[in-house]
């Protein structure tokens, strides 16, 4: 039986949502595709977003010891029999939780005047229509820096242990965040020189130090850029000097840390290789295998075609064949249409035939096909698209230039 610090995934084999066999698959999908492990159990339609989210929060009551187990298995069953929220369950079942502060993140965030109670508010409804966690989207939209939000996980997690209480987390937390200003103001020039083009790449393991002093010595009889030189000399790949100029950016802009960018150049040197001739990941250049279905069905577009789609006698294997068409087409008139212009009709065919018969619904697709073709160019992560694309949604605009973290990365 799991406890209160179980994970998600056990949870939910525990809670019968999830067979264990699933799980494994779900698992392994996550660790392949780089995906959270929720939009991999949507996607693989092994849970819906709506009993996700319930389950999600139910852990939480569990994790901060407001109801046992035995509790939360009565109220997750019936929201899967009922196809209710959690909090709705334990209503009908007159469970009462423990009286006592809980321990969610946001009420940490806004205790210690890390960010605002109308922001916060603004970033779990992205929560819930994303199935990404509050701290992904807060990082991802560069809302709250990366090292805090990992410094609040783990005064969370000590509250929860009865390690300390929750006065003394909200606490240190001010403190952190008082300290991570006084650091970026203070440390100007000590961050303007941990973060030179050179010692990144350097740190991040992609080229040696007494080469990158001989770069800057032909830098300065050719009066060039360090970036253009270490190109020319073929010793750096193109696209690592530019995700290592985006990174250096958001460093000295304190949106990430410098380990955190440094984790990030690591990664990207797995993908395409150091040395000349050593070959990048096959995975990291192939087109990502998300499909238009896939994503439609993450960004919550599906729900509600199901019905329609069984009554044509469509089998998902048809409809995501057709929404592969309809993508093709769609990703045809992407650039001289915008969200306002008329669809040609033969998009909108496409579209009707599976299933999008308003308006509406057509310029929501639209609007998907757009944050997904940003995705598909790699220039955003499935996250970052997804958050995109309900922020389009919510503003009714037209995809700009990402603000959050990582923005506009090359194409590898």
């Amino acid at each position: 039986m799991a406890d209160t610090n179980s994970l998600l995934g056990d949870l939910l084999v525990d809670w019968q949502l999830a067979s264990k066999q699933q799980m494994e698959t779900a698992i392994t999908e996550s660790a392949t595709r780089d995906l959270p492990l929720g939009l991999v159990l949507t996607m693989l339609d092994i849970i819906d977003s709506e009993t996700l989210h319930s389950a999600i929060a139910a852990q939480s009551f569990l994790r901060d010891r407001l109801i046992n187990f035995d509790q939360t298995s009565q109220a997750m069953a019936l929201v899967k029999k009922k196809r209710i929220t959690f909090g709705l369950a334990m209503d009908l079942l007159g469970i009462q939780a423990a009286s006592k502060p809980r321990n969610r993140l946001g009420d940490y965030l806004i205790e210690s005047d890390s960010i605002g109670r109308e922001h916060l508010k603004s970033r779990l409804n992205m929560t819930k229509t994303t199935g990404l966690n509050l701290g992904r989207v807060l990082i991802t939209l560069a809302d709250a820096h990366h090292d805090l939000i990992n410094h609040a996980l783990s005064l969370q997690e000590k509250v929860r242990i009865g390690d300390i209480d929750r006065e003394e987390a909200i606490d240190r937390l001010y403190s952190a965040r008082r300290c991570l200003e006084v650091i970026t103001h203070v440390g100007h020039d000590v961050l303007e020189s941990q973060t030179k083009l050179g010692q990144l790449l350097i740190d991040a393991g992609f080229i040696l130090e007494k080469d990158v002093e001989l770069a800057l010595c032909i830098c300065r009889d050719q009066s060039k850029p360090l970036g253009e030189t270490l190109i020319a000399l073929n010793w750096i790949k193109p696209q690592v000097v530019s995700k290592a100029l985006e990174l250096q950016k958001l460093i000295r802009q304190d949106k990430i840390s410098i380990n955190h960018g440094l984790e990030e150049l690591k990664k990207l040197r797995v993908q395409v290789g150091v040395s000349e001739g050593v070959p990048g990941n096959p995975e990291a250049q192939e087109e990502r295998n998300v499909t238009f279905y896939c994503f439609l069905k993450l960004a919550n577009v599906l729900p509600g075609l199901k019905a329609q789609a069984q009554q044509e006698s469509k089998d998902k294997r048809q409809l995501e064949s057709e929404l592969e068409e309809t993508w093709q087409e769609l990703r045809a008139v992407f650039p001289p249409s915008s969200p306002q212009t008329r669809l040609p009709e033969d998009v909108r065919d496409l579209l009707s035939k599976c299933g999008f018969l308003s308006e509406d619904q057509q310029i929501t697709v639209q609007r998907a096909g757009r944050t997904y073709k940003l995705f598909r160019e790699r220039r955003l992560n499935i996250e970052q698209a997804l958050i995109q694309f309900h922020c389009l949604q919510s503003s009714a605009a037209e995809p700009g230039q990402w603000s959050g973290t990582f923005p506009t990365l090359p194409v590898f």
